[in-house]
């Protein structure tokens, strides 16, 4: 099974290498996590929005960044991506600290001239200090809501839907019902709950009207932001409940697991 997933994945990216040859090569120079065909689907809808301003919940190491602000400057708008990326933990973790994170960051940036295109907030965000990045929106609105970090939609939701313009662009990776769970860890800060967490809180958005589905590639889904969509219906308490019971099956099959280990060791 592994030699066939293996096989299967270098068949892919041979295949994204022949069809979208300058979105490989930034997937490469980036170390981005992501398909070849997503960076240019990002590069393509971003080419397509009004000028307004792009928010960005986990740059990582600036593929889609650089993607998303290479395709606002084809089409030649001003607007910048506000990109929050806390250049610790998770991922982050395999190629250093903070400082690390934060340069190999800007290096890329610089590397593909959208550096101007760009501002950072490199730190944890949250309900207390998502103001902050809200003041970086120069625009009033914005084109785009992207995430690609810890799973918690529903932060980004409470914080930016209201400004997002109607039929805006919503593009969340880890779409995916499938979990993968394991200990909570400085690498895995989430005990692999993210995708499942991911697609759970974005079914009940779309079940609440707030998203429609357009698209997904692989497991980034895109979609938009309904005209008439109504964020009265909205309930961050059923979001935590979502959150909860997530965790507590993650929690569930831990210690089933280190049961199963346990027996195993004594026979």
């Amino acid at each position: 099974m592994r030699l066939a997933t293996s096989f299967g994945h270098r068949c892919r990216s041979a295949v994204n290498a022949f069809l979208f040859p300058d979105f490989f090569r930034l997937k490469l120079a980036t170390g981005g996590m992501l398909q070849a065909r997503v960076y240019r689907e990002l590069f393509l809808r971003a080419r397509e929005l009004p000028d307004l301003d792009i928010v960005e919940i986990g740059a990582g190491s600036g593929a889609s960044t650089i993607a998303l602000a290479l395709g606002l400057r084809e089409g030649g708008r001003s607007a910048k991506v506000i990109s929050v990326e806390k250049c610790e933990g998770g991922s982050r973790s395999h190629y250093g600290d903070r400082e690390t994170n934060l340069n190999l960051l800007e290096k890329n940036l610089v590397q593909f001239g959208v550096r101007d295109r760009v501002v950072l907030y490199s730190h944890p965000i949250s309900l207390v200090n998502g103001p902050e990045v809200l003041a970086s929106v120069h625009t009033g609105r914005i084109g785009a809501l992207v995430h690609d970090a810890d799973g918690r939609i529903d932060r980004d939701f409470a914080l930016f839907w209201p400004i997002l313009r109607p039929d805006g662009l919503i593009i969340i990776d880890d779409f995916e019902n499938r979990p993968s769970f394991r200990p909570v860890s400085v690498e895995s800060p989430d005990g692999g709950t993210k995708s499942l967490l991911t697609f759970r809180l974005l079914t009940q958005f779309m079940q609440w009207g707030l998203v429609a589905r357009t698209r997904v590639i692989g497991n980034t889904f895109f979609g938009r932001k309904p005209e008439n969509a109504d964020f009265g219906r909205f309930d961050a308490a059923v979001c935590n409940r979502i959150a909860a019971g997530v965790e507590a099956e993650r929690d569930a099959y831990l210690r089933l697991h280190s049961r199963r280990a346990e027996a195993n060791s004594r026979l």
